[in-house]
């Protein structure tokens, strides 16, 4: 199972806290950028959507969004909208064919296991239409670790991203990197890659 326990159990525990942080800077840069590239009245995923505030940005602008997250304290916080539609699930029980236009993953796959990443990817590129927009933000490094506040990590490297995202489909036309303090209080470096589905080929 690739939802560590432990790490959503300390959303459920701190949803309110980290709804708080996150609100500092909202619409984030990297979100902006992401439905920048979309395609009016898209059908939107938002994968590990946390308090959905990207999914409520999302449906503002017209599009139908589609949004979960393993943390049930969590989806409790995401707004009431006629355009979202969410559920609690975890990323082994997510499984979608080719009906979104559009996937944002914002700082979720990073409480992955490195090992589990390859599959979980190519199960997104399963969900999206040939062609269609995937974003991703992980944090940038080495390795693998728990915070201080006991959630699980991996890290990257640019090159590494994009290496994975090539190998499950998609083509990395661009990205942005920056550096904020999250939940734990630590300043960390992250880099959000923007790709598109390949339109050939079986994934």
């Amino acid at each position: 199972m690739t939802s560590d326990i432990k790490t959503v159990h300390i959303y459920d525990t701190k949803s309110s806290e980290y709804l708080a942080n996150i609100s500092k800077e909202h619409p984030h840069k990297t979100l902006k950028y992401f439905a920048e590239n979309l395609h009016k009245k898209s059908n939107v995923l938002d994968y590990g959507c946390g308090p959905g505030l990207a999914a409520e940005y999302l449906a503002n602008l017209g599009h139908n969004v589609t949004a979960f997250d393993a943390s049930q304290n969590m989806i409790e916080l995401v707004p009431k909208h006629a355009k979202i539609r969410c559920y609690q699930a975890t990323f082994d029980t997510f499984s979608e064919n080719e009906i979104f236009d559009g996937i944002w993953a914002s700082f979720s796959l990073l409480h992955a296991k490195r090992i589990d990443l390859p599959r979980l990817l190519t199960c997104i590129r399963r969900a999206i239409k040939p062609g269609g927009l995937f974003s991703i933000g992980l944090k940038l490094g080495t390795g693998e670790k728990r915070d201080t506040l006991g959630r699980r990590y991996i890290y990257v490297s640019q090159t590494e991203l994009c290496q994975l995202l090539k190998s499950s489909g998609f083509d990395v036309f661009d990205h942005i990197t920056g550096k904020d303090i999250g939940l734990d209080g630590v300043n960390s470096d992250w880099i959000f890659a923007y790709a598109k589905a390949q339109t050939s080929g079986l994934y």
